[in-house]
């Protein structure tokens, strides 16, 4: 994927900048490119500061930066750095999620706070974790505090490319816009505390977005299908919503390219920043329902070649016994009894080697075997499908969880696997060998481009044919 809008900068305009705060090892947030330029560029390089479910990226950042200044942040262990206050902690959800080792960052300098929430999405909807943001957020005295958010746009998205009539294009216009006000609803759940942190008219909420689409050197009509619902909707969607319940904080959105001046709660001033060209206008991804666009995902594993079957065949019966088994007990969502129960006793999963649909194994968990056994019954239809190579290159950090964006999934109900590989905390090896190789490619002058557009090139000859 790629990033909206896209930004060409100086790194000398980062000279001043004291430290880059890391919140996770998601690569739209830990990018080897642009902190190899920025190492490499600067004179003084700010210094790093990560979260403690980064730890085991340290020997690479010193690798590759050269001994960086690195802080480790712990959770509710606060730091003074450069005058201000820092504070680190994590979500309480006990729901496993791609984000879970987000670390919210909480910045206090005299009388003023920033809560930034990134990608986190916090359990606001939990009274006592309510209560204490709330509290974080409500100190006497403060005169200014700002809630910084990344709200997702990635649903309509990634949903977007899949659309093969206008219909489909207008459901998912209406799926995206509730699912957007039901986020809203869970982050305004009222509660009867006159001390609730939305009760406050010195707080600002400022909203941004994730940006994340297809690559700009495509057809210039993907911009057009892939934003059904955008950071001005979500503005809209939040103002309403908290003026219904009667809550006295603003609202805001974050604008790409400018410095926000902020005081008692509001945005006084918004000032163009110097040293960067934008390269992309926002009414450039206007959402057209009717555009006739429809690309040509192939069904087919990211990268085509022929591995050695044997050797996948025990990497991949390891993957789904030894991993994949023990987290679909823990989670319990739903718990395997009932998992087995609800499919006939049966759970399979197809894996399919090569570049054909016609080539899988079938493996099966069952009350008669409590791991997936190989079995040569095909006639019932999956709950899971994946190509071989799409699973090795997960495991080999060639791929992440979001790299399938230029693919069409293999027919099957459930991705309880692949949702399994993108659970941060249990694939810290894969992401660490992930982050090393593109801090390879960047130390060789390689870019992000010329690993992504790879994997469009089944997709543009299909285009063109058509």
């Amino acid at each position: 994927m790629s990033r909206f809008p896209r930004v060409r900068f100086d790194a000398d305009i980062f000279s001043d900048v004291d430290a880059i705060y890391l919140t996770h090892a998601h690569c739209d947030h830990l990018d080897p490119y642009t902190l190899l330029r920025l190492w490499n560029e600067l004179a003084s390089p700010p210094v790093l500061i990560i979260p403690v479910s980064l730890s085991f990226v340290i020997p690479i950042f010193e690798r590759y930066l050269l001994n960086p200044d690195i802080i480790v942040l712990k959770p509710h262990e606060p730091i003074l750095f450069a005058g201000l206050e820092l504070l680190g902690f994590f979500d309480v959800s006990d729901q496993p999620n791609n984000e879970e080792d987000v670390m919210i960052l909480v910045i206090t300098n005299d009388n003023e706070r920033i809560l930034v929430e990134a990608d986190a999405r916090l359990s606001l909807e939990l009274v006592h974790f309510r209560q204490f943001i709330s509290m974080l957020l409500r100190a006497p005295n403060l005169e200014t505090v700002v809630y910084l958010t990344t709200e997702n746009e990635l649903t309509g998205t990634m949903e977007g490319r899949n659309c093969t009539s206008l219909e489909d294009r207008e459901e998912i216009l209406a799926y995206a816009t509730e699912e957007m006000y039901t986020s809203v609803e869970n982050v305004y759940i009222p509660f009867d505390d006159p001390m609730d942190l939305w009760n406050d008219s010195r707080l600002i909420r400022l909203i941004h977005g994730q940006g994340l689409t297809a690559p700009h050197s495509l057809d210039k009509r993907w911009q057009k299908i892939l934003f059904p619902v955008r950071i001005e909707h979500r503005i809209q969607a939040e103002r309403q919503i908290a003026e219904q319940y009667g809550y006295k904080h603003r609202i805001d959105g974050l604008d790409v390219g400018y410095t926000h001046t902020i005081q008692h709660g509001a945005v006084k001033n918004k000032s163009i920043f110097s040293g960067y060209t934008l390269l992309d206008r926002e009414e450039q991804r206007a959402y057209e329902p009717d555009n006739d666009f429809f690309p040509c995902l192939p069904c087919a594993p990211l990268r085509i070649y022929e591995g050695d079957i044997e050797h996948q065949k025990k990497q991949i019966e390891s993957l789904i016994n030894d991993f994949f088994v023990p987290y679909l007990h823990g989670i319990r969502q739903p718990p395997v009894l009932h998992l087995l129960s609800e499919h006939d006793g049966e759970y399979r999963i197809h894996i399919h080697y090569g570049s054909t649909l016609d080539s899988f194994f079938v493996y099966v968990l069952s009350f008669a075997n409590p791991i997936f056994v190989e079995t040569a019954d095909s006639s019932s239809p999956p709950h899971e499908a994946y190509w071989a190579n799409d699973l090795i290159d997960f495991l080999e950090g060639m791929c992440d969880e979001f790299s399938t964006f230029c693919r069409r999934q293999i027919p099957a109900p459930y991705m309880r696997l692949w949702t399994a590989l993108a659970t941060p905390l249990l694939n810290g090896e894969r992401a660490k060998k992930r982050i090393e190789r593109h801090f390879e490619r960047a130390a060789r002058g390689d870019t992000p481009e010329s690993w992504v557009l790879g994997y469009y090139r089944f997709m543009e000859e299909s285009q063109k044919q058509s």
